[in-house]
Formats: structure tokens, sequence, C-alpha cells
């Protein structure tokens, strides 16, 4: 059932995160939907869809970008991974963990790409691209955080209920 409901979110949250919130900037960083969602659903409990949707996610924005095909994506399920490595052990002790690990993974995100972009032959200037891109955009995903991981656990307790023993 989540990757039924994955998949067309990722293709709907790549098609606004390119068009529409493409021209709501701060500096020159942007909202990252497809990361939010894919670090809530991984918070979720559900890791393992989180990853697929991340690897779906992560191709269809390379599509609608100029970035080397497969780096959002590599990028975005290694995020997944990583989030599902603290699932369920202290991200709900405290109400700003969330917010965290968004911003952790924001941070590995824009870096990833950061390197992609190096590798690839562009030769951004790392200090600008840090202070205008990266840590706007790790703002304004932190922004999001707590909205975002609270919908994907509604969502999920509300997709897949707990079982109860007897």
């Amino acid at each position: 059932m989540g990757y039924l409901l994955g998949i067309p979110l990722m293709a709907l949250l790549a098609a606004l995160q390119s068009s529409v919130f493409a021209g709501l900037r701060l500096l020159d960083g942007g909202v990252d939907l497809v990361l939010l969602a894919v670090v809530a659903w991984a918070l979720a409990g559900r890791a393992e869809e989180a990853m697929v949707w991340g690897l779906v996610g992560g191709f269809l924005l390379d599509l609608l970008s100029a970035a080397p095909l497969g780096v959002t994506a590599v990028a975005l399920v290694a995020i997944a991974f990583l989030v599902s490595l603290m699932e369920g052990k202290f991200w709900e002790a405290h109400l700003l963990m969330p917010a965290a690990a968004v911003l952790v993974a924001s941070l590995i995100y824009g870096l990833i790409t950061l390197g992609a972009a190096v590798v690839a032959g562009a030769a951004p200037d790392l200090a600008t691209s840090v202070s205008r891109v990266l840590l706007p955009s790790a703002f304004l995903d932190v922004l999001l955080a707590l909205p975002a991981t609270h919908l994907a656990g509604s969502i999920a307790q509300s997709l897949f209920p707990p079982e109860v023993a007897i």
C-alpha cells in the first residue's frame, strides 16, 4: 500500500518542487519536498518504502533538472537508509529530533549533490554554494520538518495501524 501511495506522491512532489516551488527561494536555496517526504516516511517507520520513494523521486527530480541522472536518487536512498538506522530508537524522544534528522539529511543531500557537480566537471565556488544554496535549503527544510513528519506519521498510522495481540 505504501508503494501505491508513494510513487504517485513522488511524481507530484517532484513536479511541484521543480515548478511551483522553484520560484520560492531563500537566497538561492529552495525547499526539497521529495527529501522531506522520504525522511518523514522513514521516520514514520516505513524505511524500506522510503528507500523506494527516494529512488523514484530522485530519478524524477533528475529528469526534471540538469543534475546527472541517478545522483539525486542515490543521495535520497542513502539518506533513507541512514534515517532507518535511527528509526524508532531516539527520534521520538524529543519534539525537535525530527527537525534535527531533517537538518542532517538536508546537509548530507546538499553535500552529495554538490560533490556530484564537482565530479561532473562543474566548478562551483564551494563557499558561495554552501552559504547561498546549501544552508538556506537546509533552513527551509527544517521549517517544514515538523509538519511533514507529523503528517507522515498520521498517514502511516491510519494506513498501517499497529497490530493488537489478544
